[in-house]
């Protein structure tokens, strides 16, 4: 499961540094982002960060799954994401990116600026 899981993280990060790569040559590379080019960089980092709270929400179901509860559950090799907490049905995850902090309120959350 985590090979397949790997695969896809590989996947989504080649395509989005293909989006970062591509806006960079269209303008030269050496001149500052325009404003509509900051909004693809921001869209990545968006999607960045769903892809890793998505790896950490599938770790918290694997552990949900054996333990009945999301209690005492922990993360591994996650360095962006903190279990800020774990209850019996419902989990609250702190996503740090380049452009600030992300809540996700799981299971079934999105991250978003609201804490949980």
């Amino acid at each position: 499961m985590s090979r397949g899981l790997g695969l896809v993280s590989l996947i989504v990060s080649l395509a989005i540094s293909g989006m970062l790569f591509s806006s960079q040559l269209k303008g030269g590379g050496s001149s500052p982002a325009a404003p509509d080019r900051s909004q693809v960089v921001q869209q990545a980092r968006a999607a960045a960060a769903g892809v890793t709270a998505g790896q950490a929400e599938r770790e918290l179901a694997a552990y949900q799954a054996e333990n009945g509860t999301f209690e005492g559950a922990t993360l591994t090799d996650l360095s962006a994401v903190t279990l800020v907490s774990a209850g019996a049905t419902s989990y609250c995850l702190r996503v740090a990116t380049e452009a600030g902090v992300l809540y996700d309120a799981g299971p079934g959350g999105t991250p978003s600026t609201t804490p949980c």
